[in-house]
């Protein structure tokens, strides 16, 4: 069920590379682990208690650095609280299941069957360490709810629209664009998110969407005021005499 689940996730339209974790690789993973063991495999129930003890050993790492941190005497230590809760529920749930594995009875030797899991586990890896891989390092502290990440990667654009405003953007500058509209601005200060809203205008500007890029400018100027000239001076958009009144409102 975890397994069919990531896959439909997916499936449903999510990235496979810019998720966090990569959920492809741990759906066919849990598949074909689940698939083998039904089938008494004894390569699958080593990797099963192996997968099982080493997620405890992360829980209880997160839950050790996590109370290293203050969480219980933050301000919102309820929240802490809960937290400390639900990793305290997966271990027990990660116990279950290694219970569960444990009374299961595999073959007493190594079949044909084995190779269906060790597939599973070398196809998994590969992925992993292909998201790892092609997932930029500049990109991935954004992802992760790193604000300050979040605030060098639209720096960057803005610069580079201002280095050459006609040129296209690279591809690294659209996937930048795409993980500040997806991932910045959670829960920041209007002003502090208009940066990241103009940013993103400039790649969608020098990409010739320009709807999109009068709307991120428009955004930018709503949340604070001093972006509204530098995006009445952006000439080259077709602005609508009330989005021209709007920009001008605020000058």
């Amino acid at each position: 069920m975890l397994g069919a689940t990531c896959v439909g996730y997916l499936w449903a339209g999510g990235s496979l590379f810019e998720r966090e974790p990569p959920l492809l690789a741990l759906g066919i993973l849990l598949i074909v682990l689940t698939a083998a063991l039904a089938g008494r495999s004894r390569a699958a129930a080593l990797l099963a208690r192996a997968g099982l003890g080493a997620a405890l050993a992360g829980i209880a790492w997160t839950a050790t650095r996590y109370l290293r941190l203050g969480a219980l005497d933050s301000p919102d230590a309820l929240m802490g609280r809960l937290y400390l809760l639900g990793l305290a529920l997966g271990a027990a749930g990660v116990v279950a299941l290694f219970l569960l594995v444990k009374r299961l009875r595999p073959v007493p030797k190594f079949a044909v069957v084995d190779v269906l899991p060790l597939a599973g586990f070398a196809a998994a890896l590969a992925l992993g360490v292909l998201w790892l891989v092609g997932d930029d390092a500049r990109l991935r502290p954004c992802r992760l709810g790193n604000d300050a990440a979040c605030d060098i990667v639209a720096s960057r654009l803005i610069e580079a629209a201002e280095r050459a405003p006609s040129a296209p953007p690279t591809s690294w500058e659209v996937q930048a664009a795409r993980v500040l509209d997806e991932y910045g601005c959670r829960g920041r200060e209007p002003g502090t998110c208009a940066v990241q809203r103009y940013a993103s205008g400039t790649v969608a500007l020098r990409a010739g969407r320009f709807d999109a890029a009068r709307q991120a400018f428009l955004r930018a100027c709503d949340e604070d005021r001093s972006w509204c000239a530098r995006a009445a001076q952006e000439k080259s958009l077709p602005w609508t005499p009330d989005e021209r009144a709007r920009l001008e409102r605020h000058l």
